[in-house]
């Protein structure tokens, strides 16, 4: 496989990463939340994916305003 866009790859590769440790840190920080209240509850800790969403949204946009740079530099 090659590498057209070394870029679009390495933010490709931050996103996975983002869900991965966004998967684990939720779980985590479920589990050690439900212990220090002392019952189940639901509380900032379920805003972790949602945060990491935003992230992700703006690595995107970001990306594509980099290709509409790149494009108008190019019709030049």
């Amino acid at each position: 496989m090659k590498i057209v866009n070394k870029k679009k790859f390495i933010v490709r590769v931050v996103e996975i990463i983002i869900i991965l440790a966004t998967i684990i840190l939720t779980a985590l920080a479920i589990k050690y939340a439900s212990q220090i209240r002392g019952y189940k509850g639901f509380g900032g800790e379920f805003l972790i994916p949602i945060i990491s969403l935003m992230i992700i949204l703006i690595l995107e946009e970001y990306l594509e305003s980099e290709d509409k740079k790149n494009e108008r530099n190019n019709r030049r």
